[in-house]
């Protein structure tokens, strides 16, 4: 007995214990370490040409192509595990930020020093970036520790202002062929998140088909699913995108068809978003009823 206290004793001492310890901690929990988040969100912007990309006309692709989804691929370590043994609920929003960055840069980075430019021969003045305006967040299923996981994010539809992206955290499909089982693709699903993004130069709101235009995309209308004097977006009341074309070299044929594809998805993602974006102004009024209340103020 004396011999296993005075072994246990040497152990607790030990500063190689203690090394080999934290630094085994530290590689299962790599995800959560401080800056990790910066690294795994930045990585994304220079991937896909920031700052090294010159502000000249994109090669043009097909407008339709920005609909198209990405996925990222994670798992859940011991410091984002809840008391359940889950992947914590409030941990699903830093793999959105990944997701949602990885998204978007993939498609308006090469176009963002163009856009610049011009707006700055506009007179624009101040930082251009996405800013986050809300989240809406459905958990399904909990996601276990260390099971992989899949974040696919794709835009669901935008507006004058908005711009709405839907993202899925899935488990990792094991066949290369399209699942159209209903009841096993629910069966993939742990949670599902609605984001809306605005762009700003400076104070300056900046449609978002403007950047999609400068990193190529064609063909693009103006009115682009039309919103309202408070940026919400109308399409779906409208049940049409209206607009003149953006001025741009002369696409090839079918851009016609190319524009009326892009447009049925963009008002049919609006017709499933609409909802929460009315959800939010009723919270809103909701909110400034209740704070009027002696009880709440």
């Amino acid at each position: 007995m004396e011999a296993i206290r005075s072994f246990a004793s040497c152990l607790w001492e030990s500063a190689t214990f203690w090394k080999t310890t934290a630094l085994v901690l530290a590689l299962l929990n790599l995800k959560t370490l401080p800056l990790v988040w910066h690294i795994r969100v930045y990585r994304y912007f220079f991937k896909y040409g920031y700052l090294i990309t010159p502000a000249v006309e994109q090669p043009a692709r097909p407008s339709t192509e920005i609909l198209n989804p990405l996925s990222i691929y994670s798992r859940a370590p011991v410091m984002e595990i809840d008391f359940n043994m889950h992947k914590s609920n409030s941990t699903y929003f830093s793999d959105l930020d990944v997701s949602r960055t990885a998204l978007m840069s993939s498609i308006v980075v090469k176009g963002a020093a163009l856009l610049e430019k011009r707006l700055e021969q506009q007179g624009k003045k101040g930082f251009l970036g996405f800013i986050l305006g809300s989240v809406y967040t459905n958990f399904k299923r909990e996601i276990p520790a260390y099971t992989k996981y899949e974040v696919k994010s794709h835009i669901a539809s935008f507006d004058q202002k908005w711009v709405y992206i839907v993202t899925y955290f899935l488990k990792p499909s094991t066949k290369k062929t399209v699942e159209e089982d209903p009841e096993k693709l629910l069966k993939r699903l742990y949670a599902v998140s609605i984001s809306k993004y605005v762009l700003k130069k400076g104070r300056y709101t900046v449609p978002p088909k403007d950047a999609f235009e400068a990193a190529g995309y064609t063909p693009f209308f103006a009115g682009a699913a039309e919103s309202d004097a408070n940026g919400h977006a109308t399409g779906a009341q409208n049940g049409h995108a209206n607009g003149a074309a953006v001025q741009r070299k002369e696409g090839p044929a079918g851009d016609s068809e190319e524009w009326e594809r892009l447009k049925t998805e963009i008002d049919r993602g609006l017709t499933v978003i609409q909802p929460i974006v009315d959800q939010e102004e009723k919270l809103l009024e909701d909110y400034v009823q209740k704070m009027s209340r002696p009880g709440f103020a």
